[in-house]
C-alpha cells in the first residue's frame, strides 16, 4: 500500500513558487455568486499570441486528450479560450468554475498562482505567469498532473453541492447505519440491493443508468491494493451480486481492454483508482466504470466504491459518457466519515 500510495506532484526547479491565495478549500463563501460552466469545461484566459502554436498543443494534450477508461474517445475537458480584455469586462465569464489564466511578461517571474472562489463559489482559478513562451510551455507540461488534480477536485465539489440540494436522505441514512460513513446521493437514486457487506444503489433514466456499488471487507494483506486483486475482487462481487438481464448473465470487468490505475484521494484518505470497462457476460451490455479502494479510518477494513455507467450510444447521442461517469465519480468522492 505504501509503495503505491505516494506523493507524485513535484514542483519543478524552474518554478519560483506556488502561491495559494484565498480560502484553502472549495467551500462556499458568503456573498459570492454560484459558479457557472458545463460539466468538465475549462476556460483558458489568454491572448491569442500566447495561446497559439505549441502552447495550444500542450493545453490540448493535457486537457483535451481522451478520458481514460471510456469505450469511445471523449476529451477530459472541453477547452474554451477567451481574451483577457473580454474576460475582465464580463462578470459572466468571471463566474466560470474552472479558469486557467496564462500570462507572459519578460519583466515578470515564472510562478503558478492558485486561488479558490475568487469571483464565484465553488471556483478554482489558476494563473501561470512566465517570462517567455518556452517557460510557460515547460510549466504547463511539468505541472499537468497537478492542474488536472485541482480542476477535478472542483468538479467533485460542484457535484457534491448539486447532489446535496436534493438529497435522498432515507437512502443516505441506510448507508450510514450500515457502514458508518456517508455518500451524498441525489433523490433520483434508489436502493437496488443491500446484502451483507455489499450495497448497490442506482438511477434509471430514459437513455442511461448510473450504478454505485459499496463494499467493505477485512484487510488481509497489502495485496488488496494491487490492480490484479482489485479487478479480481470486482469480478467476484459483480458476479455474485449484480445479475444481468438474461438467465445466467452477470456483470464483470472487460479484460480485453486496458485498465488505468493511479493514486487518488477520498476524503483525505489515500486510495487506489482503477478505470476501465465493464461488460455483461452472457449478454451485450457494457460501459465505463471507476473504482476506488482504500482503507477505512481505523485501518481494519478495506472500502471499495465503484461507479458504473450504462449509456447505449445509439440511444443517447447527446449525452457524453464522460459527464455521466463524473456523476458517479462525484458520488464516490462525497464519501465522508462521521
Amino acid at each position: 500500500m505504501k509503495a503505491l500510495i505516494k506523493s507524485f506532484f513535484i514542483v519543478p526547479m524552474m518554478v519560483v513558487g506556488i502561491a495559494l491565495l484565498g480560502s484553502c478549500g472549495p467551500t462556499p463563501l458568503s456573498g459570492k455568486p454560484g459558479s457557472s460552466g458545463k460539466t468538465l469545461e475549462l476556460m483558458v484566459v489568454a491572448k491569442n499570441s500566447v495561446f497559439d502554436g505549441f502552447t495550444k498543443l500542450v493545453i490540448d494534450s493535457v486537457f483535451a486528450s481522451p478520458q481514460d477508461g471510456l469505450n469511445q474517445p471523449e476529451p477530459r475537458y472541453d477547452v474554451v479560450q477567451i481574451a483577457p480584455s473580454t474576460f475582465e469586462s464580463n462578470s459572466m465569464f468571471q463566474s466560470h468554475r474552472n479558469i486557467l489564466m496564462l500570462d507572459v511578461d519578460p519583466q515578470g517571474v515564472n510562478k503558478v498562482y492558485l486561488e479558490r472562489n475568487k469571483w464565484a463559489s465553488p471556483q478554482t482559478v489558476i494563473r501561470i505567469a512566465a517570462v517567455d513562451k518556452h517557460s510557460l510551455d515547460s510549466m504547463l507540461i511539468s505541472q499537468s498532473d497537478r492542474l488536472l488534480k485541482e480542476y477535478y477536485s472542483m468538479e467533485y465539489a460542484r457535484m457534491a453541492k448539486v447532489f446535496g440540494q436534493t438529497p435522498n436522505v432515507k437512502l443516505m441514512n441506510r448507508i450510514k447505519e450500515r457502514y458508518g460513513f456517508t455518500l451524498t446521493l441525489p433523490e433520483e437514486f434508489t436502493m437496488a440491493k443491500m446484502e451483507d457487506s455489499f450495497t448497490w444503489v442506482r438511477k434509471e433514466a430514459k437513455d442511461f443508468s448510473l450504478h454505485v456499488y459499496i463494499s467493505t471487507a477485512p484487510v488481509s494483506s497489502d495485496e488488496v491494493y494491487s490492480e490484479a486483486y482489485i479487478l479480481d475482487n470486482l469480478d467476484t462481487l459483480m458476479k455474485h451480486y449484480v445479475p444481468g438481464p438474461t438467465d445466467g448473465s452477470y456483470q464483470g470487468t472487460e479484460r480485453r481492454d486496458y485498465f488505468y490505475t493511479k493514486e487518488a484521494e477520498i476524503d483525505g484518505i489515500k486510495a487506489v483508482e482503477v478505470r476501465g470497462l465493464w461488460r455483461t457476460y452472457g449478454d451485450f451490455m457494457g460501459g465505463p466504470f471507476v473504482c476506488y479502494t482504500f482503507p477505512s479510518p481505523d485501518g481494519n477494513q478495506v472500502v471499495t466504491l465503484v461507479g458504473c455507467v450504462y449509456s447505449p450510444s445509439q440511444r443517447s447521442k447527446m449525452v457524453m459518457k464522460r459527464d455521466l461517469l463524473m456523476q458517479v465519480d462525484g458520488i464516490c468522492h462525497s464519501f465522508k466519515v462521521n
